[in-house]
This record gives C-alpha cells, structure tokens and sequence, in this order.
C-alpha cells in the first residue's frame, strides 16, 4: 500500500466517523410532484417531466433548463405515434386553445433549437417547442391551469388524438427547478420571479472527448486500468464532466474504459490550479471498516450540492447493487450515505427501502 493511499485511508476513516447521521441526506431517487418528475444532469442542466399515456399513445412533456445565465426555459415533447407529415399538433389548457403547430412547421424549426449539451432524446418521434414568448405563454398558462390537452394528428384523417396531462405538481416542480438552480428571486426564475439578476445555475462543464483533457489529467487516466481504451464516440455519450472548484482547480469525473452491460465505470482526478494532477479515492464500507476505491458506477455529479454518487446495479432492472453518495470537502470525496439491496427479484428498483450501510445506525446495548 503506498503512503499516499494509507493516508488517505486514515484521513477517509477520520472524515466517515466525524459526519453524524443527521448529514446523510435523502434524495435516492429523483422527487416527484403529483406526476411531474424532477432532476438534474452531471451539468447542472435539469428538467420537469410528466409521462402520461392515452390508450396505446404516450407523450413526455418535459421542461428543461440548461445552467448558463441566460438560457431560457425549453419545452419538449416526444410521443410513440407516427405522426403524418400533414397535421397539426393542439395545445388546450383547460379547454382554451393556446397555440396550433403544424406538424410540418415543427419538424422545419428544430435545427434551429439548440439543446444543452448532454441531452439525449426519448425514443420516439420529439420535438421542441418554439422558443422565446411563445414557451413563456404555454408555461403561464400551464402553471394556472388544471389541464393540459394534447391533440396529435392521427393518419388517415382519423379524429385527432387527445392525451390529457394534468397539471398538477407542475408548478411546485418549476420551483424545484429555480431553487436548485439558485434562480429564485431573480428575473429569471420560471415561478415568481424577482429582481435580483440572472446568473450562471451551479454547473459543471461538459466533456465530449477525451481530447479535452489537459495533459496531466489525460496521463494520469491513460495509466489507469486501461481507461483511455474507449471508442470516442462511447465516451462522447456518458456525461464527463470537469468541475470547476473554488480554489482554481477542476476535478474530473471521466469514464474509463468501456460501459459493461448494466454498468459504466469511471474515475476522479483531480486538476490542482498549478496543472498537478492526481487521482482521487473514494471511500466504501466493507464488513470491517472503510476501503478505499478507484472506481466509481454510473457516476452523477450533484453541481448543486457538490456531490457525487455511484449507483452500482446488479441486474439490468436495477433493483438490488450499491449505492453511495460522496461530498467535496475541498480536498477529497468523504461518504455521506451507503446502501445496498442484495436480492435481485426483478422487482421496480426503490432505492429509499435499500439497507444503509452508512451511516451505521448505533444498536441498543
């Protein structure tokens, strides 16, 4: 064991048994509000979404707002009908029409909607929706109605389509959206905005190659466990990220090598603002104590929270692995909360019923 991984255990192990249960944080699965279901990407990018299905047709409405200062809200819709090239798709809140597309229109205006960097569309045939007035009047109308009607052309000059979304949660998950974007009470808070000024949302920057490492952090990641051998275009989808910190520094959260069936692994280093660079440990609980480990599963960045956290599956379902969750301390990653599923049933995955692991729950003498 070299001196600077049993330093970092000792300093791990000193860091896991300071943090008391009160620190570990809920949130093992992504809040929903009345069907509006929230969450953020490794950027800082995050969304509202509702999946409503009418029958054998579904729709995902989903709004999402990418990090920068000025990037305005972006209403999405996808659908699993083929829609005919003539038509026009209707949107009616609570029985009022507030806008008419032509299916044409739409699929002629989407190159011109720029998409924060790392979405990756639904199946099925999507669309965005008109930027600038004309989503700030569908979300206004949306947040005081109680229905949202959906009307998609159907071929064959059938009777148009109807798939209702109900509106509620809608409002209370736009506020989610400003609070972890640190945008309530600003002009460009979605609810209730104020007058304090817009600014960049907490965020990471994303990394589509692995030629946007600098020297020093591509080294250290070609030498570790193969992790450079990955096809460009498989690294490009898995959301690397480099986090800028407050000291100057970027830590990197980067894949390495290849995803397995269930499971993408990847690695921290981390950029010291003199351009040194290291790999950062994590620490896991095993059935004597703390370990330390180089990998991390499915890796999310929490830009709002500075956290990371690791999902391990153990089946293609998801309902049995790991789980854990770190926080940036300035120096390292320190454990906040580990829990584990053991049985793998095909059950739906409900990582709030997992068994915790840490923090360790003091048992009666």
């Amino acid at each position: 064991m070299t001196l600077r991984l049993l330093t970092f255990l000792i300093s791990a192990t000193a860091a896991l048994f300071t943090v008391s249960s009160a620190l570990a944080q809920p949130g093992r699965t992504a809040p929903n509000f009345e069907g509006w279901t929230v969450d953020c990407g490794n950027t800082g990018a995050c969304f509202t979404s509702s999946f409503t299905r009418s029958q054998s047709v579904w729709v995902d409405l989903r709004i999402i707002r990418d990090w920068q200062a000025e990037a305005q809200p972006l209403v999405r819709l996808t659908t699993n009908t083929e829609l005919p090239k003539e038509g026009t798709i209707r949107f009616d809140v609570d029985g009022r029409t507030v806008e008419e597309l032509p299916v044409e229109q739409l699929r002629e205006m989407q190159p011109a909607v720029v998409p924060p960097a790392g979405f990756r569309p639904l199946g099925g045939e999507g669309f965005w929706y008109p930027t600038g007035p004309a989503t700030t009047t569908l979300l206004d109308a949306m947040q005081t109605g109680q229905e949202l009607t959906i009307r998609l052309p159907a071929a064959n000059g059938s009777e148009p389509i109807a798939v209702p979304v109900p509106m509620q949660g809608l409002k209370s998950s736009l506020l989610w959206l400003d609070n972890r974007q640190d945008r309530t009470g600003t002009v460009a808070a979605i609810v209730a905005p104020g007058t304090a000024p817009a600014k960049d949302a907490p965020h990471a920057i994303p990394l589509m190659s692995p030629d946007q490492l600098p020297p020093e952090v591509s080294a250290i990641w070609s030498a570790n466990r193969l992790c450079s051998e990955i096809d460009p275009t498989i690294f490009a989808s898995l959301n690397a990220v480099r986090v800028p910190l407050a000291d100057n520094s970027s830590l990197y959260i980067i894949p390495c090598g290849a995803p397995t069936a269930y499971n993408s692994p990847y690695v921290a280093i981390l950029s010291g603002k003199d351009g040194a660079a290291r790999q950062v440990h994590v620490a896991r609980m095993s059935e004597k104590g703390p370990i330390a480990s180089d990998l991390i599963y499915n890796a999310r960045w929490i830009p709002a929270d500075l956290q990371l956290v690791s999902y391990f599956k153990g089946s293609g379902v998801g309902e049995c692995g790991l789980w854990n969750r770190w926080s940036w301390n300035g120096t390292g990653l320190v454990l906040l909360e580990e829990a584990t599923r053991k049985t793998c049933d095909g059950t739906t995955p409900d990582l709030s019923n997992w068994s915790s692991t840490w923090p360790i729950k003091n048992t009666p003498n």
